[in-house]
């Protein structure tokens, strides 16, 4: 299967009996999240661009729509990260398990590492903290070439390539982990599928954005990454 298909089949594979009920937790998760940074978002959103704004030079003051445009994109990114990032910590153990199970369901078989429900929590806090690691010196990279005339042109392509890239990481890691891969073997893995990376997480990337689709998108991605780890990452 490619990556893409990996990718649609997790919309099959939440619907198969003994997976649905894995289904709702990490979808209440997204939910309360995402209803609690849209509330702290709207009452604050005007003066977080502000601030923004005022991080450019005054040269650029005649340039004020397109400074305030670029800020507007950046604030709407972070405020996407932020989403991410706080629904997958909260979720991981739930995650875990729902990897556990989907893994079970395609295989016949538990992964190797499969833990006490006790231990799974540390352990996939601890993975997303390794995750965020990784992360953040890329997101300010990219953020520093947003801000950065000329260079800037190309920021929006370099943000869909970054966001396709960390979903395909992010959902295919769950499997990795709970098959004792390190976080650095699967990098290794994924960058010889690099096409294939890039197919899974493009639509997850892109679907993230999507109002109410988002908020399901979590386990859709988990199943199809446990998928994509089994049928090209193993």
């Amino acid at each position: 299967m490619t990556g893409l298909e990996c990718f649609l089949d997790g919309f099959q594979l939440i619907r198969r009996p003994g997976l649905r009920r894995y289904f709702i937790v990490p979808c209440l998760i997204n939910a309360v999240v995402l209803t609690l940074l849209v509330v702290l978002s709207y009452s604050h959103f005007d003066d977080w661009v502000a601030i923004i704004v005022a991080w450019f030079p005054d040269w650029m003051s005649a340039l004020y729509w397109l400074v305030w445009g670029i800020s507007l994109i950046v604030l709407l990114v972070l405020i996407l990260f932020v989403f991410t990032f706080m629904a997958n910590i909260i979720a991981s153990p739930f995650n875990a398990i729902l990897s556990i199970k989907v893994e079970q369901a395609l295989t016949g078989s538990a992964p190797v590492s499969t833990v006490s429900p006790w231990l799974i929590l540390p352990r996939s806090v601890a993975r997303e903290l390794a995750k965020l690691r990784y992360t953040l010196p890329r997101l300010l990279g990219l953020l520093l070439i947003t801000i950065i005339p000329v260079i800037n042109t190309v920021a929006p392509f370099l943000w869909v390539l970054f966001g396709a890239w960390m979903m395909s990481i992010q959902y295919a890691d769950y499997a990795a982990d709970n098959n004792d891969i390190s976080f650095a073997e699967l990098q290794s893995r994924i960058r010889a599928r690099r096409f294939d990376a890039f197919m899974f997480g493009l639509p997850a990337y892109l679907l993230l954005t999507v109002p109410v689709v988002n908020l399901i998108l979590m386990p859709i991605g988990v199943a199809g990454g446990t998928r994509f780890w089994v049928e090209r990452l193993r």
